[in-house]
């Protein structure tokens, strides 16, 4: 009896395994049928199609009278060719990697499109064009993957270990950033910690250090590179820098005349391995950042382990560094989340 309920219950899991892979199958090709459905909207000249591909965030956002020249059509690319190069999918979200080349106009560009499910249909939510290829680090930069364990507990910094710093080129008061890192299963994780509080992001800023270019805060933190050894092949690496600015907006003032603001922004850059900048997300006036978090004294950036190169459910080597050859800090290897537990 034992023997039968055990065959039971392995075809039962084959049968699960096998329903989720045609499930995930099933997702990416209607991804991609709404991708070639942008390509019918480009040959034609179809506004309404174009417009009917859009999510309603997309299309309430879009003046009035531009979207009625578009729903009237426009110019068409009758030889038009949309190749999807990469694909993710993520539950109700997925983005594509395409190639867009235009043999009549001799054009080629590169495209980023993220999609959304709404009433049971793919939309395109954003999409972002390029003259270069995107990095693959755009699969999980754009659409991120669950919160991990560390996330999952709100972060508890406590106990794990500080970057030690290279007091052959600095002391260890002079240096401006205190520096952590973790990973767990989705995450590479690196909190910087000031000595002081730092300007908020969206914080204004009196226009006497505003025009000067100064947000009131400490120099920027040095920019690291995160290197990951996933045996038996070495993915590379990855350095990211975070910076803080001073974003103007002009405001209404009095007698008809205009005013300019100036708020704190923080910007996180990432760079591949070729020094190429394949990522930017910015924080604050207006702008919001899954990958990039400033409170009291603390800047939090969290880099997709898929965009390192890490697959799923694999527990890397990662290695964190200094990535200008100044090098305030030594290298420093990042333990797992829990790992000391």
């Amino acid at each position: 009896m034992k023997a039968v309920a055990t065959v039971c219950l392995l075809i039962a899991i084959d049968y699960t395994a096998s329903l989720a892979d045609t499930v995930q199958l099933a997702g990416e090709q209607a991804v991609l049928s709404a991708y070639k459905r942008m390509e019918e909207a480009d040959r034609k000249g179809d506004g309404q199609l174009w417009l009917a591909l859009r999510d309603r965030k997309t299309i309430d956002s879009m003046d009035a009278s531009l979207k009625e020249a578009i729903r009237k059509g426009g110019h068409s690319r009758p030889h038009v060719e949309y190749t999807p190069m990469a694909v993710r999918v993520s539950d109700s979200r997925a983005i594509v990697l395409g190639k867009v080349a235009d043999p009549d106009g001799g054009t080629v560009q590169y495209d980023a499109v993220l999609l959304v499910v709404e009433e049971g249909l793919w939309k395109v939510s954003r999409e972002q064009l390029s003259e270069k290829p995107f990095d693959p680090f755009l699969l999980y930069a754009m659409l991120e993957p669950a919160d991990g364990a560390f996330a999952a507990q709100n972060a508890p910094w406590k106990g794990i270990p500080y970057v030690a710093v290279n007091t052959e080129m600095v002391r260890k008061e002079d240096l401006n950033w205190k520096i952590q890192a973790t990973f767990d299963q989705s995450f590479a994780y690196v909190r910087f910690e000031a000595a002081v509080p730092l300007p908020a992001p969206g914080a204004k800023v009196t226009p006497e250090i505003g025009r000067l270019g100064k947000t009131g805060g400490p120099p920027a933190p040095p920019p690291l590179r995160l290197k990951v050894l996933q045996p038996p092949l070495d993915t590379g690496s990855y350095s990211f820098a975070v910076s803080s600015l001073v974003s103007t907006t002009e405001v209404p003032g009095g007698k008809g005349k205009t005013n300019t603001r100036y708020t704190v922004t923080y910007s996180l850059y990432v760079k591949n391995a070729a020094g190429q900048q394949v990522f930017e997300s910015t924080l604050g006036d207006g702008s919001s950042s899954r990958m990039l978090g400033v409170h009291d004294r603390f800047i939090e950036v969290r880099i997709p382990l898929g965009g390192l190169g890490v697959p799923s459910a694999a527990i890397p080597k990662i290695d964190l560094e200094e990535a200008d050859s100044v090098m305030l800090v030594l290298p420093y290897h990042v333990e797992q989340f829990g790992a000391r537990e």
